[in-house]
C-alpha cells in the first residue's frame, strides 16, 4: 500500500511539474504577445502623430514663409523705388499682401534704420520716426539681421501694443554705383501675433487626440544648447514624445507631440489576452486534475493488477501484437528462468523458447528441438489452444493461450503436477481395483453358479433319489393314495421354495453383473442411453449456442433442419455436433458455416459445411493427404470417448469430405425412427 501511495504521489508531482511548465510557457507567450501588441500600438501611434506633426510643421512653415514673402515684397518695393515710395504707396502694397494673413499685426520699414513707413498707420503711427540706433534693444536685433544679411525671426516677445508675438526682420538692399555692389540700407519688420500665428498648432480637432508643445533651440556661448519655450507644456519634451524640427529664418524650432492621455502602458488587447490566459489557466488546471485522477486511477489499477497477478499461483504472460513479452508475473519468470532485466528487454515468445531449449528447461519428448519449437509456435499463434508440457524436473504445466483482438496473446501456465500424480495414483488404484474385482467376480460367481445349479434340482424334486424312494414306499395299496398326496405336497412345496430361491438368485446375479460391469474397464466408456428425440428440439438449440461466436468472426451462420424423429442419445449428439461446429468456427476465417439436417432413407445426416481449411486440435505436423486429414479430424471429434461406443454401431458414423480450395463437409449419420411406437414398446420391454 505504501508503494502504491508513493507511485500515486510521483504521478501527482510529475503532473504538477508539467502543468507548471505549461503555465509558465503560456504565460511567457502571453507576455510576449502583449509586449509585441503594445510596441505595435505605440509604433502605430507614433506614426499617426508623425503624420499630424508633419501637417502642423507645414502650417507653421507656411505662416513663416507668408511673413517672409511679405517682408521680401516690401523690401523689394523700397529697393526699386527708394526715392519715390511714400506711405500711401507702402500701405497699398502692405494691405494687399496681408489681407489673407490675420496673424500680421503690423509691418514697418526702416530705411537706414529709421522707421519711415508702417502699416496699419492709425494703430502704429507712434512708431514712425523710431531710430533703431537710439533704441538699444531694437538696435541689437536690427544689427543682427543686417550682419547676417538674411531674415531673422525673433520671439516670442512682449509687444508694445500688448500680448506676445514674433518679429520677422529682413534687410533692405539698395544698389550703389555702377559696379553692382550692394549696401544694406535698412530693415523691414513684420510683427506677428503669437496666438494667431500658432492657431493652427492647437486646433480643436487635434487637441482631442494629442498634446502639442513647441520650443526654440538656440546655441549659447560655449556651445551649450538652450531651449526657449514657445507654446504648450514643455514637460512633453521629457516624456519620449514625437519630436520634429521646424526650420525658421536664422534658427530652429522643435515640435513635440504626445497622445492626449500619454503613451499606453498596456495594449488594447490586454484584457482579451488576460481573459485568454485565465481561460487557458482554468483549462490547464481542469485538464491537470482530470489527467492526475486518470493517471492515479491507472496507476492504482496497474498496481492492483500486478498485485493480483503476483498473488496468482499460476504463471501469467501477456504478449503484444509483435509477440513480445509485455507483462508477466513472478511465477512465469520462475517457470521460464527469466530475470527482471531480461523481462525489461521484452523478449519474443520464440526467444524465450530457444533460451529454454538451450538451458534444458523443456522436455521435448520424441520431437527434435526445431520441430518442437515450430509446433509450439503454431499452437501459440492459434486463436485458442491448450497444451500440457512436461518439464525435466518431472513437473507438468497446462498452458492455455488466447488470441486477443489486437493481435496479442494472453497465456496462463498452471502447475498440474499434483493432478497428474493424482491421476497416476487413481489409474494405479483403478488397476488394483480391477484385479480385485476380477478375483471377487470369480469368488462371487462360483458359489452363485452352484446355488443356481442346485436350485434347478429343487425345481424338479421328482428326479431326486429320496423322492423316488419315498414314492416307492408309498406304494402300499392301503395307504398309496394318502401317501402319494403327501409326497406331491412335499414336492410342490419344495418347487415353490426353489422358485423363490431362483428368482432371488437371478436378481442377485443381475445386480452383481451390473456392479461388475460398472467397475470393469468398460465402465471407462460412457453407456449410450438411446431415446426418442425430435431433430429440431435437440439440434436447433445446439447450433444456436454457436451463432454469436460465428457472428463475432464475421461468418455467415445458417441452420436448416428437415424435421424427423431420431433414436439416439441426446448427450452423445450434443457432444459430437458441438465439436463439429467448434472445429468449423475455429478453422474458418472468412465465408460461411451451414448446419443442415436431412433424412436419407433409414438414416438422417447431420451436416456441418464450412469454407475453412484444416481443423482445430493437437495434431502433429501438416496433413499431406485427405485420408490422414479425415482420420485425424474424426479422432478429434470423438476425442471424448463417445465415438468409441457409436463406432461399434453402424448407424453412428462420422465422415469427412475435404476440399482444400473450398472448405470441408463433416457428416454425422444416425438412424431414423420411422414408427415412434416401436421405440415406446422397446422402452417398455426394457423396463420389464
Amino acid at each position: 500500500m505504501m508503494g502504491m501511495k508513493k507511485n500515486v504521489f510521483a504521478v501527482t508531482k510529475t503532473g504538477l511539474l508539467q502543468a507548471a511548465i505549461l503555465l509558465v510557457g503560456f504565460g511567457c507567450v502571453t507576455y510576449t504577445i502583449e509586449v509585441y501588441n503594445l510596441q505595435t500600438e505605440v509604433s502605430d501611434l507614433r506614426g499617426e502623430l508623425s503624420e499630424v506633426g508633419d501637417l502642423k510643421r507645414a502650417k507653421i512653415e507656411q505662416e513663416v514663409n507668408a511673413a517672409l514673402l511679405l517682408s521680401r515684397a516690401l523690401s523689394v518695393a523700397i529697393e526699386l523705388e527708394p526715392d519715390t515710395i511714400d506711405q500711401t504707396r507702402y500701405s497699398k502694397i502692405a494691405a494687399k499682401m496681408i489681407e489673407d494673413n490675420s496673424s500680421v499685426l503690423n509691418v514697418a520699414a526702416a530705411p537706414d534704420l529709421i522707421v519711415k513707413f508702417v502699416y496699419p498707420v492709425e494703430e502704429n503711427a507712434a512708431v514712425i520716426g523710431l531710430n533703431y540706433r537710439e533704441n538699444t534693444a531694437q538696435y541689437a536685433a536690427a544689427q543682427q539681421t543686417m550682419d547676417l544679411g538674411q531674415p531673422v525671426l525673433a520671439g516670442p516677445l512682449n509687444l508694445v501694443q500688448g500680448g506676445e508675438g514674433f518679429i520677422l526682420r529682413n534687410v533692405i538692399h539698395t544698389p550703389e554705383g555702377q559696379g553692382n555692389a550692394e549696401r544694406e540700407l535698412g530693415i523691414v519688420s513684420v510683427v506677428l501675433d503669437k496666438s494667431k500665428f500658432l492657431a493652427s498648432l492647437h486646433s480643436q480637432a487635434d487637441e482631442t487626440i494629442q498634446n502639442v508643445a513647441i520650443r526654440k533651440v538656440s546655441t549659447e556661448a560655449g556651445g551649450k544648447t538652450a531651449y526657449v519655450p514657445i507654446s504648450g507644456d514643455q514637460g512633453l519634451f521629457d516624456g519620449d514624445p514625437v519630436i520634429m524640427d521646424i526650420n525658421v529664418p536664422s534658427g530652429k524650432w522643435q515640435l513635440a507631440l504626445q497622445p492626449l492621455n500619454g503613451w499606453p502602458v498596456v495594449s488594447e488587447y490586454f484584457l482579451r489576452n488576460m481573459l485568454a490566459f485565465v481561460l487557458v489557466l482554468g483549462a490547464v488546471l481542469a485538464l491537470f486534475t482530470i489527467l492526475n485522477r486518470t493517471r492515479s486511477h491507472k496507476e492504482v489499477a496497474e498496481v492492483r493488477l500486478r498485485t493480483a497477478l503476483e498473488a496468482c499461483e499460476q504463471g501469467f504472460a501477456l504478449y503484444d501484437a509483435e509477440d513480445r513479452l509485455a507483462l508477466c508475473n513472478t511465477r512465469f519468470m520462475q517457470d521460464n528462468n527469466l530475470s527482471p532485466t531480461e523481462v525489461k528487454q521484452r523478449p519474443s515468445f520464440e526467444e524465450i523458447l530457444r533460451a529454454g531449449i538451450s538451458e534444458g528447461r523443456y522436455h521435448t519428448g520424441e520431437f527434435q528441438d526445431e520441430n518442437w519449437i515450430k509446433k509450439r509456435l503454431e499452437t501459440h499463434n492459434q486463436l485458442a489452444s491448450v497444451q500440457h508440457l512436461k518439464l525435466p524436473d518431472q513437473r507438468w504445466l497446462k498452458v492455455t493461450n488466447k488470441k486477443l483482438p489486437d493481435g496479442g496473446v494472453i497465456s496462463f501456465a498452471v502447475d498440474i503436477s499434483e493432478i497428474i500424480k493424482a491421476k497416476e495414483i487413481a489409474e494405479s488404484s483403478e488397476k488394483a481395483k480391477m484385479r480385485f474385482m476380477d478375483a471377487v467376480s470369480h469368488e462371487l460367481k462360483t458359489p452363485l453358479s452352484i446355488l443356481l445349479g442346485y436350485t434347478a434340482f429343487l425345481e424338479n424334486p421328482e428326479h431326486l433319489k429320496s423322492v423316488a424312494a419315498l414314492k416307492k414306499q408309498a406304494g402300499n395299496k392301503e395307504t398309496f393314495q394318502t401317501n402319494l398326496e403327501h409326497v406331491d405336497a412335499v414336492t410342490s412345496e419344495v418347487k415353490g421354495h426353489a422358485g423363490r430361491i431362483k428368482t432371488a438368485g437371478l436378481q442377485l446375479q443381475t445386480l452383481i453383473e451390473k456392479v461388475l460391469e460398472f467397475t470393469s474397464n468398460k465402465a471407462e466408456t460412457p453407456v449410450v442411453q438411446e431415446k426418442t428425440i425430435r431433430a429440431g428440439q435437440v439440434i436447433g438449440p445446439i447450433a444456436e449456442r454457436f451463432r454469436t461466436e460465428a457472428s463475432q468472426k464475421g461468418l455467415e451462420f445458417s441452420v436448416i433442419i428437415e424435421e424427423t424423429t431420431l433414436q439416439a442419445d441426446p448427450l452423445h449428439v450434443d457432444r459430437v455436433l458441438s465439436r463439429m461446429i467448434e472445429n468449423a468456427i475455429q478453422t474458418t476465417e472468412t465465408g460461411s458455416i451451414r448446419i443442415s439436417v436431412k433424412p436419407s432413407g433409414d438414416f438422417v445426416n447431420i451436416m456441418v459445411r464450412d469454407t475453412g481449411s484444416g481443423f482445430h486440435g493437437d495434431i502433429d505436423g501438416p496433413q499431406d493427404d485427405a485420408q490422414s486429414f479425415q482420420s485425424d479430424l474424426v479422432d478429434f471429434i470423438k476425442a471424448d470417448g463417445l465415438g468409441a461406443a457409436s463406432e461399434e454401431k453402424p448407424d453412428g458414423k462420422v465422415s469427412v469430405d475435404f476440399d482444400r480450395g473450398h472448405g470441408k463437409l463433416v457428416t454425422f449419420t444416425l438412424p431414423i425412427l420411422h414408427d415412434p411406437r416401436q421405440a415406446a414398446a422397446k422402452d417398455v420391454k426394457a423396463a420389464e
